[in-house]
């Protein structure tokens, strides 16, 4: 209304002025003298206000700008000017002639100053899809040691996985020579302890997932479109994709549940955004579009480019007359023109829906077409036909489908003028991208965004990863020892150190084009480490003989059940029992049945249960010298008879200390001999491997392959986690492996 008003004043004001005008030329022809005319002032143009938004639509045949503003959720059109270009300086959407495409866009820029009275320096743009890229991407992160989730810890999270986006895109990207830079990224889903949430923020979980899709563009395209503005005076404030601009104001978030197509035609590319569950989910383009009806017009009717340019924009006429290249008039109805242009409209609109269900996966529920291109007689028809839809559920998207949009005075009908209007209601919302230059330890960094740009997301840029960026504490260590629960903390986090411009700095300042960081990575904490040796002291298993049978004696550690040295390394969850075996009588309570009533000698001396056991002491259950031949002993007798099995304790990792028990070797005849060690044949990792015997003929076991893993150790990724497993089941180190097993040792982020 304040516009409204404003214009009538100076409506009124221009009258008078004209009349005072009219008034003075009567009076001074009444004089005998003429008067020196006097100079013309230019025009004294203010600045352009933060609210005020330029926004320029760089067009293969035609660059549209508006100048608006923001009230009250509404995006106001206060201006509005479109200027062809004379020449064909952009194919299929790509600046060609950066010179002549400025020349254009100074006469745009110069038409709304003298509009408008505002001296113009700031601007919105977009570009086309041309070879635009896109990835889709997850990535998982270990949050169970954080208290809660904090909004820069989602933005971590989101850039983290836009960089494997990019990461990807890199490395299949075969011409080194070749750049492509991430224009932005939309967020799919948010996944926490595998369940979708909407928002991350101030939740606690153990893992949350980011699924997004990021969109990419060839560096000539983004360079081009900035040469061309700064040719012009004009300060970026704001890029993005052409499909994202329209679908701003086509279909907002709240349509964005219904699956929904956006086709934006212009002269040179059809750019395609695809919305589902509330969420922009695909883009995609094409290089057919507009031109290619041109093109048809060019080679049917002889004519040059402008002349079919101007008959294809001929739809409302009843006949359509042209000069050929020869020199020669005709005149063709509209109809039978159109008419002849089937097959090329046919073709076009097959490959916009081919497109369509390519990157969505089957046709939309509806589709809107924009552009200039959409103005194509019967175009929506045979989309409809080609995705076999009905044809009301295709619709050119003019003024009549914008939502929240105040066109004022502007002469603006089209779905021509949605691209522009889109880049200007995109810069009021801080969705477009920002590209600066900023310095990161002596590394020119170019960045895109959507608000002012902090150091937290110039570091996530630039190639830092979050654990670099915020540091991690050390993984906790949890084990049972004798039965009572352990905790031991991981090392806190070395924060990082952060200067900028020579002054310190935090993850939240802000920075802007020019600016030099200095940054010193995090230092992640260790995670919390402890050996056997570091609880029980010195592991000091020895052994004995008692009938033969050697017996460990000491201080001896298992670890879920298995005898372990004190380099053992503790794991999580590992159940650590530590004994102290002294005494001939401790050693009587380890074993499998009742030796209470066995009476033990050494040296035929009888010994107590209170007698300290030395190493290698040999120990008899009969008064008499032991005779292994013989097998004589009560000890050994009561085993055999029993059949008893082995005391637990006998399994010994170490090979200095392994429990060997002695049996009567047998009497074999030439048909049964004792067989070979055998080498131990499995699978690791997909590849074949094979290990040597262990001594005494050993089982095999699940530790053994970690030396022989194609792991790296030094280097894990943020959760830590680690998959081990032997035939599709879980395994600890200590568990035994067997001749054709297949084992898997990975890192689970891998």
């Amino acid at each position: 209304m304040a516009i409204e008003e404003k214009k009538t004043n100076e409506a009124t004001e221009e009258k008078a002025a004209k009349k005072k005008t009219t008034s003075k030329k009567t009076t001074s022809k009444k004089s005998t003298s003429k008067a020196p005319a006097k100079k013309k002032e230019p025009k004294v143009l203010r600045p352009q206000e933060e609210s005020e938004i330029f926004a320029l639509d760089i067009g293969t045949r035609t660059i549209v700008g508006i100048i608006g503003h923001m009230s009250d959720n509404t995006f106001c059109i206060d201006h509005a000017i479109s200027v062809p270009h004379k020449q064909r300086a952009m194919i299929d959407g790509q600046i060609e002639d950066i010179p002549v495409v400025a020349d254009v866009a100074k006469q745009v820029k110069e038409k709304l100053e003298a509009k408008s009275g505002i001296k113009l320096s700031r601007v919105a743009i977009a570009a086309a899809g041309r070879a635009l890229k896109t990835r889709s991407t997850e990535m998982s992160f270990d949050i169970k040691d954080k208290e809660v989730i904090t909004q820069d810890d989602v933005k971590a999270f989101e850039l983290e996985t836009a960089l494997k986006a990019q990461d990807e895109l890199d490395a299949e990207t075969t011409d080194s020579n070749s750049s492509f830079y991430c224009v932005g990224h939309t967020v799919i889903q948010y996944l926490l302890d595998d369940y979708k949430i909407k928002s991350l923020v101030g939740h606690k979980g153990k893992k949350v997932t980011v699924e997004l899709i990021a969109a990419f563009l060839p560096s000539p395209v983004v360079e081009s479109l900035y040469s061309v503005m700064d040719m012009n005076g004009l300060q970026v404030v704001s890029l993005t994709l052409e499909p994202i601009a329209a679908m701003n104001i086509i279909i907002p978030p709240e349509i964005r549940l219904i699956n929904v197509a956006l086709v934006d035609i212009g002269a040179g590319t059809s750019d395609i955004a695809i919305a589902q569950n509330g969420s922009i989910v695909a883009y995609a383009m094409s290089t057919v579009a507009g031109d290619e009806i041109t093109e048809e017009i060019i080679r049917k009717y002889i004519v040059d480019f402008q002349t079919a340019e101007e008959m294809k924009l001929s739809s409302y006429q009843e006949q359509i007359s042209y000069k050929d290249i020869l020199g020669f008039d005709h005149t063709v109805e509209t109809g039978e023109f159109f008419a002849s242009l089937f097959p090329a409209v046919d073709s076009l609109a097959d490959d916009i829906a081919k497109n369509i269900i390519k990157a969505n996966g089957q046709a939309p529920a509806a589709v809107f077409l924009v552009g200039g291109g959409s103005l194509i007689p019967d175009l929506a028809k045979q989309v409809a036909e080609k995705l076999e839809i009905p044809d009301t559920r295709v619709a050119v998207g003019g003024k009549q489908v914008m939502k929240n949009v105040s066109f004022g005075k502007a002469k603006i009908t089209g779905p021509e003028y949605v691209t522009p209007i889109g880049i200007g209601v995109t810069a009021t919302q801080n969705q477009g991208y920002d590209f600066s230059v900023v310095t990161v330890n002596d590394k020119k960094i170019r960045i895109f965004d959507t608000r002012a740009v902090r150091v937290l997301d110039l570091l996530s840029t630039a190639g830092y990863k979050s654990t670099q960026i915020i540091g991690r504490s050390g993984r906790n260590l949890t084990f049972t020892l004798n039965g009572e629960k352990q905790l031991l903390k991981g090392e806190l986090a070395t924060l990082a150190e952060i200067t900028l411009n020579g002054a310190p700095a935090t993850l939240e300042t802000t920075v802007k084009q020019g600016d030099n960081l200095v940054f010193k990575p995090a230092k992640s904490g260790n995670n919390a480490e402890v050996k056997v040796s570091d609880i029980a002291g010195e592991i000091s298993a020895r052994k004995v003989f008692i009938d033969g049978t050697e017996y460990p004696f000491g201080v001896i550690a298992r670890v879920n059940g298995k005898q372990i040295t004190g380099d053992y390394q503790i794991q999580n969850s590992d159940n650590i029992s530590i004994t102290e075996i002294e005494t001939l009588g401790d050693l009587m309570q380890t074993f499998t049945f009742d030796a209470s009533t066995l009476s033990y000698y050494k040296a035929g001396k009888l010994l107590s249960v209170d007698y300290y056991l030395h190493d290698d002491d040999d120990i008899v259950t009969a008064d008499k010298v032991f005779n292994p031949e013989a097998r004589e002993g009560k000890l050994a007798k009561a085993i055999a008879d029993s059949n008893a099995p082995s005391p637990d304790i006998l399994p010994v990792l170490s090979e200095a200390v392994e429990a060997t028990v002695v049996t009567e070797p047998e009497q074999t005849t030439e048909e049964e001999q004792p067989a070979a060690p055998r080498d131990c044949q499995l699978i690791l990792n997909g590849r074949s491997v094979t290990l040597p015997p262990r001594p005494n003929n050993q089982p095999h076991e699940f530790i053994e392959l970690m030396a022989i893993a194609d792991i790296d150790l030094d280097n894990p990724p943020p959760s830590g986690d680690m998959i081990l497993t032997v035939n599709g089941k879980d395994v600890s180190f200590m568990d035994r492996i067997t001749d054709g097993d297949i084992a898997v040792i990975r890192w689970a982020d891998k």
